[in-house]
This record gives C-alpha cells, sequence and structure tokens, in this order.
C-alpha cells in the first residue's frame, strides 16, 4: 500500500490549525495581575466560541499559550499558561470583570479620577470616574470598600448614568469588599432576602421603586492587581425608593429620607432632643433627602421620635400607625431578628417617607454582621435572644396596632416560603458552591493571604440558621 506523504502531511497541517485556535477576548473581560502572576477572564457559558477547545488565548494584542496544549475553558480548572517571557495562571470566572486604573492613592475624600472598565457576557462599559474610600470601620481593613461616580470628563465632573445587568440605570455606585466575611454570602443573601419579602407600600404607584439596593457580584482588579470578589451595588437614596421629589420653587418637603448614622437617642427612639434645620444632624440621624441649600427638615421625624419616646400608652397606640408603616416594621423586627444583625436597631438603617402625608418606614443597611457573626467577622453563636430597641418595645407592650398577633402571622407566613428552612439554606449553600466551582475562595486568599475560609465555615453557619430558626419559632409561637 502505498503511502501519499503530500496528502498525509496535508492532514497533519489540517489537525494542528484546528487544534491550535486561539480563543480572542476584549481586555474588558479579563484582568491581568502582573504581581501575583494571574489572568481572571469572564467566561461567558452562552457564547458558543466557549464551547471549542483552544491552545492559546489572546488578551487584547497579548498571546498565552497553555501549557497542556488544547483546553476547553472552564471555571472549575486553573491553567497554567506562559508567553515568551513570564507564567501566569489563568482562571476564568463566570462574575462580571471590573477594572480600575488610578494614577493617585484613593482616599476617603474627594473622590480621585478613575478610568472604569467592565465586561460581562456581551457588555462592555468603560468610562472615567470618580472614586474614593466609603465606610466607618470598613476603613481600617487592608481590602478597602469604594463610593464611585460615573464621569463626563474629569474637568466639569458632570455625572453620566450607565446600567448594569438588572440593576437601575445610575451615575453613583458602590463597591463593598465583604473582607470581614469569610464565605463572602451573608451580605449579599441578606439583601436579596430583604427584596423578595418586602415591597414598598406604593409599588402600584411607582413601580420601577424597591425597598432596598440590589447588587451583583463581580471580580474587581485595581491598578492591574487583583483586589478579589467584590458585591457591586445600587445606592440607598430618593431615586431607589422613588420618593417624590421636593418642591424647589414652593420649598415644600414631600418625600424624606434619614440615615441612622450612630447610637443615640434618636435612632434608638428613646429620647428626644430640639433640633436645628441649619444643621444636616440630629439626635443621631443624617438627613439624605432633601438637603437643599443647607436646610434641613427634621420637623416631621421630631414628631415621630418624640411620640415614641415620651407619649402615653394610649395616644401612642392611637396614632402610631399614622406615623409609621407597621407592615413594614413587622417584617423589618423579623428580618434583624432572623439575621440576628445586633448593629441594626440603633443604628445603620434608613427612615423614609414617600410623600409628606404618608407613613415612614425602615431601610435595612449595613448587613455584614449578620448570622452568627459581628462586624469583625468574629463568631458570636448566639441564638437564643430577640434584638429590640425602644419603638419595638413600646409596639410589643402595647399591642399597638394589634402588633403581636401580625408578628406571629407574618412569621409564619414567611416561614412557608422565603424565610423557610429549605429556601434559606439552598440560597447559601447555591452561593457558596457558586464559588467553589469559580475558585474564588482560592483567588481570594491569593489576593489576601491572611484570610481563608475555614473548613468549618459552612457547618458552622448552616447549624446557626437551624438553631435560631427553630428558637424563633417557638419564640413568635407564644407570641
Amino acid at each position: 500500500m502505498k503511502i501519499n506523504f503530500s496528502l498525509l502531511l496535508f492532514i497533519c497541517v489540517l489537525s494542528f490549525t484546528a487544534c491550535a485556535q486561539s480563543l480572542s477576548l476584549d481586555s474588558e473581560f479579563c484582568g491581568v495581575d502582573t504581581n501575583n502572576k494571574i489572568i481572571v477572564c469572564h467566561l461567558n457559558y452562552e457564547s458558543q466560541k466557549m464551547n471549542n477547545s483552544y491552545s492559546k488565548i489572546v488578551i487584547d494584542t497579548t498571546e498565552y499559550s497553555f501549557e497542556k496544549g488544547s483546553v476547553k475553558p472552564s471555571t472549575e480548572t486553573k491553567y497554567t499558561v506562559f508567553t515568551e517571557k513570564e507564567t501566569y495562571t489563568l482562571y476564568f470566572s463566570s462574575l462580571p470583570i471590573i477594572k480600575l486604573q488610578t494614577q493617585d492613592s484613593i482616599v476617603n475624600e474627594p473622590k480621585i479620577v478613575a478610568q472604569f472598565s467592565y465586561g460581562s457576557k456581551s457588555d462592555i462599559v468603560v468610562s472615567t470616574a470618580g472614586i474614593e474610600l466609603r465606610g466607618n470601620s470598613a476603613l481600617r481593613y487592608p481590602k478597602k470598600s469604594y463610593d464611585m461616580e460615573f464621569w463626563k470628563d474629569t474637568e466639569t465632573k458632570k455625572t453620566k448614568d450607565y446600567k448594569f445587568n438588572t440593576l437601575r440605570k445610575d451615575d453613583d455606585w458602590q463597591f463593598n469588599s465583604m473582607y470581614n466575611e469569610p464565605l463572602k454570602l451573608r451580605s449579599y443573601v441578606s439583601n436579596k432576602l430583604w427584596l423578595a419579602i418586602r415591597k414598598l407600600s406604593y409599588t402600584d404607584q411607582e413601580p420601577t421603586s424597591k425597598s432596598g439596593l440590589d447588587l451583583l457580584l463581580a471580580e474587581v482588579f485595581l491598578n492591574n492587581e487583583y483586589h478579589g470578589v467584590y458585591y457591586f451595588s445600587e445606592q440607598i437614596d430618593r431615586k431607589q425608593l422613588q420618593l417624590k421629589k421636593y418642591d424647589d420653587s414652593l420649598k415644600i418637603v414631600f418625600g424624606e429620607l434619614f440615615k441612622a448614622n450612630r447610637y443615640a437617642g434618636g435612632t434608638a427612639f428613646k429620647s428626644i432632643e430640639d433640633f436645628n434645620n441649619a444643621f444636616p444632624e440630629w439626635n443621631g440621624f443624617g438627613m439624605r433627602y432633601p438637603y437643599e441649600d443647607y436646610v434641613a427638615h427634621y420637623n416631621d421625624l421630631y414628631k415621630l421620635v418624640s411620640l415614641i419616646a415620651t407619649a402615653t400608652d394610649e395616644e401612642f397606640k392611637t396614632n402610631i400607625a399614622t406615623y409609621f408603616d407597621i407592615d413594614n416594621a413587622i417584617d423589618y423586627f423579623l428580618f434583624i431578628n432572623l439575621l440576628r444583625a445586633t448593629d441594626n436597631m440603633g443604628k445603620n438603617y434608613f427612615l423614609a417617607r414617600y410623600n409628606k402625608d404618608t407613613p415612614y418606614f425602615f431601610v435595612p443597611w449595613d448587613l455584614d454582621g449578620v448570622m452568627g457573626q459581628i462586624q469583625d467577622g468574629k463568631r458570636i453563636s448566639t441564638t437564643n435572644d430577640i434584638l429590640s430597641n425602644h419603638f419595638f418595645d413600646r409596639l410589643i407592650t402595647t399591642n399597638a396596632a394589634n402588633f403581636n398577633k401580625r408578628v406571629k402571622e407574618r412569621w409564619t407566613l414567611l416561614r412557608e416560603d422565603e424565610y423557610s428552612t429549605n429556601s434559606i439554606l439552598s440560597k447559601v449553600k447555591k452561593l457558596h458552591s457558586f464559588y467553589l466551582e469559580n475558585n474564588i475562595y482560592e483567588r481570594e486568599h491569593i489576593a489576601w493571604p491572611e484570610t481563608n475560609v475555614a473548613e468549618n465555615d459552612l457547618a458552622y453557619l448552616t447549624k446557626w440558621l437551624k438553631d435560631r430558626l427553630a428558637f424563633l419559632d417557638t419564640h413568635f409561637e407564644r407570641q
């Protein structure tokens, strides 16, 4: 049998060419850490080209060859790739890639100029931005959290809106580092859970309103260094809650928004003090909207706190439902106790109202010290107590608006769905599995070697949730 060597050579060349395909990705979909020698690229499983095998990956104009020849991209595997001079570990991730470039160090204030890029599926966003540090206790962590605003240019600093996935279109965004949370899921699950169980009372009138912040997870690079997984979130502001706008021409206040900044008599609803609308803060609260021409508006909030702190039981029972949305208060009380959010009854919440004749309501905030840990990440295994403040104490002791029965009924209803043991644990375990399948804990440890996920972290959280739910079932059954 004669062998046609020309034909054989032709077939071999074709075979080599097929196996030597290059996967080309825009730079916005990949981050390259030149210090730790790691590369993270967004893997869009919906893209047909991700179903092929490749021997090289091209990022922008740089070509990296796979050490093991032809590979099919997967988030569950890490790959060794090399150029002529350097060797990297390449990871694929299902999460978006966000890259930030700055010339100056990021400080608490003011915002400095940054270049921002985002790559996810077919979406690319590239923009100039202003960025600064955010948080209080979070400022001492090596992995920082940030507040960012998109700018049209660096001179006028006029803002520009962008939309990300299902989040709102806006110019103002936050990066939460989750540094103090080893599993990187408590805040995310908690915020999503509140959105699932609580709609605003005026949602029919304002269908785009949300009862809290919404968020997405992303992998972040800062100045060509991998900084780990963050949650990228909306702000709690007038737009998020769709509060009625201030009438500047008539100087009439309609919607209002206050933040509980610190522990004080007002934020714990225990005591009142005189207010001065020339100042943005009063009794632990900071006015977020409206605050125009350096004028605050504490008149009506003062009446609410005064009713709770000083009114007789009869006055309180008669008037509280006019001043406060009791359904919202019930959901907040149950939510904070479900999570055992020890730092969210005297601060770390917002008070808002939709219009000048509507009641106030709670908006949760800063949900990091929850589910068996406190703000610094330390475990607190307590499950058998009830968190409260003077407002909820009065609702319980006076049974205003039939509060106790409504709490019991609402707890029973929630336990059948969003607060069921299986539902909550499935959310936790699903995100934990996602992190493992995407090697995110491994990369987080590379970026921040002092952090690590202990083998029993998930087991601890699982047991804590089961014990907490069992205690609350018994407690509310007695209501």
